[in-house]
Order: C-alpha cells, then structure tokens, then sequence
C-alpha cells in the first residue's frame, strides 16, 4: 500500500514517482505534508511508531529499579533496568485501563504499580498481582504482561523503539560510529547543567529540517552560533547516510585566550527523524524534537559541560546554544505561515549547500509508503 492509498481522499498528493523526481530535481516534499492532519496520522504509524527515539541519559537507568518516562511520538514508554541488569521497554500504560504506570522518572525497589487501581507488575513487565482478581474466576495473572518496545543504547545514550522487532540500533548508526565514538568519550567527561525546551508553532519537520543544515547559520545565526563557529561552504561539513547525518565546523570565536588550533570545534550527529547530540570545548547537548500536532512539536535539550570548566565561560557558552535555538524556534514558526497558506506548491533546495536536507525529506518520504 502506497502512502497515497491511506492518507484522507481530500488531500490529493502527487504521485511517488513525480515526489521522488521532484526531490530528485532539488524540489522539497509537497507543503501539504507539514500541515494535513491525515498525513500527521499517517507519520505516527508509519514512523514514529517504527523509529528509534531518544529517551535519557544510560546514567538515569543505571541501577536496578530506576525507571525513566518519555514519549516515542504519540507513545508513552517507560525504560526499566531490571534485577537481571538488562533494560527493558514498555507503552507506559497498565493492562488493566490503561492509566499510566509513572508519570516522572523515578526507583522502585522491586515492583512497578498503576497508581490508579494497584495492579503491580514485576521489571521484565509481567502481572505480578491485580487488588482482587482472586475473586474472579477466569482471570489469569500469567497471561498479562506490559505491552514491550524495542529499547537499545549508543554509547551512553537510551534510544526506545515502539516496535519491538526493530532493526537494531548499531544498524542504523554503523556509518557514522567512527565519528561519534570520540565525540560521545569526550562528552562522557561532562556533567548535566540544564533542560532548555521550546514549543514550536509549526510542523515537526520543519524544525527538524532547520537543524541538519546550516545554509541559514551566517545570516539567522551572525550573532549566535555563526560567532562562534566558521560556518561557510568551504568550512562547514557536513556528510549524510541513510538514517544519520554528520556536522563538523572549527571554532573561530573564544571566549577567552585560547589557541583554535588545540580545540577540536563543533561535531553533531543526528539520527533520523528526530534525535542529535552534539559537543565543542565548552558545552555539549543531547535531544530531540517530539511532534505535539499537524502544526506544533516541541524540543527538548539536555545541556552538559566540562566538569570543573570555568563556569564563566560555561554560562556564557550556554546562552549562545539558547539565544541559537530561540532564532530557530522563530524561523520555523513563521515558516509554517507559508506552508498553511498553500499557495507555494513546494520550495526549491539548494543542492549544493542543503544534499543533507534533501536526503531528509527522501528518507522520509519512503517511511511514508511503507
């Protein structure tokens, strides 16, 4: 079944054949598709509900019992350790009625229970007791057992996967892993600082799209990120793989007396379709962008630094990765207003400067025909 066949008759989309000529030809995906809450259904099922996601630092599951909530898409999952030392994932939502199971990150010493009506279930996900079933005859505790999800880790990171035979992990990421490993050792040397979040008027794609090219850097970001870092066409790399992309940029600004040629600049990775992590010399930040809606998602990013840095710097570094996301966060919202209006059919890439973001809208235009 083609991603035409199940999508709301009153959306009339070209044809897979024209989409992918027109990708081909340096043209975007159709502006329907960051607007139509059909297709915004279909993105659910056909790729939210079969991508890896990020979920939390390794550290917040490090022990037997902690247990950590997040969202893949629209499904809540919750990641356990359990006493056997293997994480373990779940839809967060009780077999009983479906309440969830936790609504914050947190410990339990052996059992995981619904806060609504105490049904409590053991780390691997099985029914270990329900208030009153011995009072029901046909009710049988063996046969219930938490819905599971794929749960797997690169490096230190926790990435979830709401179909639980997903292609693993390493997979998906075995291109890019010679440039992540060294980066994701170097972050491991940082601590946590602060969330930043952002809720955005305007499709998850759209931000998503803004965030593996940097054609926009120079100008969006002169003030901000392109201060700090060398952001040109003949500085600013950036390379792609099927379901990974890769940013690399040397420093050009310092806060401080330093030599550019010690330091090691700007390196990100980005895992489609909507996770990254990143590290320079001074911060670091791991996250992801979470469809909220045809029109709105919202960003989370984990900021981390040099444990012992200077916290001048640190602080000053931090409001140059905020003050670079808020000028996102503005761009994307008011590109939305031209995507809504409808009467730009699609828009016209750069090759030459956005082949990431190409790649991009080709990757996700075969998920939507699966």
């Amino acid at each position: 079944m083609s991603a035409v066949d199940s999508i709301d008759e009153r959306m009339r989309l070209p044809e897979d054949s024209v989409v992918r000529s027109d990708l081909e030809d340096g043209l975007t995906l159709p502006v329907g598709l960051y607007s139509d809450p059909a297709i915004y259904r279909l993105e659910q099922e056909r790729i939210f509900a079969r991508s890896w996601q990020y979920a939390c630092h390794s550290a917040k599951v490090e022990n037997p019992g902690d247990y950590v909530v997040t969202m893949a898409g629209e499904t809540p999952i919750i990641v356990t350790r359990a006493h056997d030392g293997r994480l373990r994932g779940f839809v967060n939502a009780c077999r009983h009625r479906l309440h969830p199971l936790a609504t914050d990150d947190g410990h339990c010493s052996r059992l995981l229970q619904c806060p609504y009506h105490g049904w409590s279930y053991e780390l691997d996900g099985s029914l270990r007791s329900a208030p009153r079933s011995q009072n029901e005859s046909a009710f049988d505790l063996s046969s219930i057992h938490l819905v599971p999800v794929a749960v797997d880790t690169w490096d230190q990171w926790v990435f979830v996967n709401p179909d639980a035979e997903a292609v693993p992990l390493r997979e998906l990421t075995k291109e890019i892993s010679e440039r992540t490993t060294p980066l994701n050792h170097d972050l491991q040397a940082y601590e946590f600082v602060v969330r930043y979040e952002y809720d955005m008027e305007c499709n998850w794609k759209i931000w998503a799209e803004n965030a593996i090219e940097c054609y926009h850097c120079p100008t969006l970001h002169r003030s901000s990120f392109g201060k700090a870092y060398e952001s040109g066409p003949e500085e600013y790399s950036i390379e792609w793989w099927n379901d990974t992309i890769w940013h690399s940029a040397p420093i050009k600004w310092l806060p401080k007396n330093g030599d550019p040629k010690t330091l090691q600049g700007f390196r990100f990775a980005f895992l489609w379709p909507n996770s990254f992590f990143a590290a320079d010399d001074y911060v670091g930040f791991v996250g992801a962008v979470v469809p909220r809606g045809p029109e709105r998602c919202h960003a989370f990013v984990d900021m981390y630094a040099p444990e012992g840095g200077d916290e001048e710097i640190t602080q000053e570094w931090l409001k140059l990765w905020d003050d670079t996301l808020e000028e996102d966060k503005l761009a994307t919202d008011r590109q939305q207003l031209g995507y809504r209006s409808g009467m730009v059919p699609h828009g016209r890439l750069m090759p030459g400067s956005e082949g990431a973001l190409s790649a991009f809208m080709r990757r996700t235009w075969h998920a939507l025909g699966q």
